[in-house]
């Protein structure tokens, strides 16, 4: 049985896509370093997880999305991560209300810029991922779908 897409996914509609077989979640407020923490969280709840790159990447991508909520909506509120036979679910919750300010096509940033990477990779890495309204404000919620022949 195939599970749903993974845009269904980060639309919130996994219902089939069963229970996690692992939850982690933190809250990063008042962290003095809330980045380091949700990569640790990420790499702590990926342990067993045997291909690096793709630990790599939903550690990069967490890492992105805390940063962003600390620079564009002034503080990242929680991070939480799912596990599922079929992948990983990444959510970063921030105060800001403004869900049309994250660009849903983000496009690359040119060489000399300083800043304007961070949805791109996120979009480039992710198998999905959108941004929705939250009781706080926003969430950012990325899914990542094992590759091909990979069993966890």
């Amino acid at each position: 049985m195939l599970g749903p897409t993974s845009t269904a996914l980060a639309r919130g509609q996994g219902r089939a896509a069963g229970s996690p077989v692992k939850h982690a979640a933190l809250d990063l407020r008042g962290l003095d370093a809330p980045q380091s923490a949700a990569r640790r969280i990420v790499r702590s709840a990926l342990t067993e997880t045997p291909d690096e790159e793709y630990k790599d990447d939903v550690v990069l991508v967490a890492d992105e999305l805390v940063g962003n909520a600390l620079e564009h909506a002034g503080e990242a509120l929680g991070i939480s991560l799912d596990l599922y036979p079929w992948g990983t679910v990444v959510q970063v919750r921030d105060g800001g209300r403004d869900t049309a300010a994250v660009p849903r096509n983000p496009v690359r940033a040119d060489d000399d810029d300083v800043d304007g990477r961070g949805l791109f990779l996120v979009n480039a890495l992710a198998s999905a991922w959108r941004v929705q309204y939250d009781d706080a404000g926003k969430r950012v919620v990325a899914v990542f779908l094992h590759r091909a022949g990979d069993t966890y």
